[in-house]
């Protein structure tokens, strides 16, 4: 018995990935056609899939989307409180804020103090998971000969929030405002998806000079803790091992005198 392994590889065309496909149905009678009929489809790659509807929200959670939310809590509780929306404290990025406009006496900034894997010890200070992890896998009756893989990988962060404001009075109380804000709807952020979100703590009170003008600020610090999910495709043959041979047959022969 002979036997070899023999490894199965398959090969999409890219043409048949980014391009469209003419598909013609044609009736002759002879050498005459009766009818001609073309549709223009698009030919749907099997290793194209969206992971979202396996993640807890329907959009995984970003750093953007984190922002996003919380100057939506922010604008919403000054809706609650009766401002007008020309009044409203805005959410920045910029670091330390533009100048301050007429109307302006408040301004909320945010950056990143730190990004990092995950640490994964019972204490927190040490086992960074610095790779991706299975998730989840799917596999569909369409596409028989492909596992979709979604993997992914916890990230810390921790996020300074700064009141910027024209005076003390006005930055101490914005400071204590934002942090019951954003403590009491720590849930908001959990339904986007983060799996942990705490405030640390407050920074030192200081003061700087920008365009003339004196700002005084209050840093608060935060933590999050949110997944990056990757998708792979692989396929569910991983090889094809085909035995083959030849079997002998042992023929006995009489010799007949007469």
């Amino acid at each position: 018995m002979v036997s070899e392994e023999s490894h199965l590889q398959e090969i999409v065309p890219q043409d048949l990935v980014d391009e469209e496909l003419t598909v013609s149905l044609v009736v002759v009678e002879g050498s005459e056609i009766l009818l001609r009929s073309e549709l223009t489809t698009t030919v749907d790659s099997p290793f194209v899939f969206d992971p979202n509807c396996f993640l807890p929200n329907v959009i995984p959670l970003t750093l953007p989307i984190f922002f996003e939310t919380t100057a939506q809590l922010i604008q919403d509780a000054q809706t609650r409180q009766g401002i007008a929306s020309d009044r409203f404290i805005q959410l920045t990025e910029e670091y330390p804020p533009d100048q301050f406009g007429d109307t302006e006496d408040e301004k909320i900034c945010y950056r990143v103090l730190k990004r990092e894997p995950a640490k994964m010890s019972s204490d927190g200070t040490s086992r960074p998971q610095r790779g991706f992890s299975f998730y989840y896998d799917l596999v569909q009756a369409k596409d028989p000969n492909k596992v979709i893989i979604i993997e992914s990988r916890p990230v810390d962060h921790r996020i300074e929030f700064s009141c910027w404001a024209k005076s003390n009075k006005l930055a101490n109380a914005r400071a204590l405002w934002l942090e019951e804000l954003l403590t009491n709807h720590s849930w908001a952020y959990a339904i986007k998806g983060a799996e942990r979100f705490w405030w640390l703590d407050r920074g030192p009170d200081t003061y700087t000079t920008s365009g003339g003008t004196r700002l005084f600020y209050r840093p608060l610090n935060f933590f999050l803790r949110f997944r990056e999910f990757a998708v792979r495709a692989a396929p569910a043959i991983r090889h094809v091992e085909i035995q083959y041979g030849l079997q002998n047959y042992l023929i006995n022969t009489s010799t007949y005198e007469e």
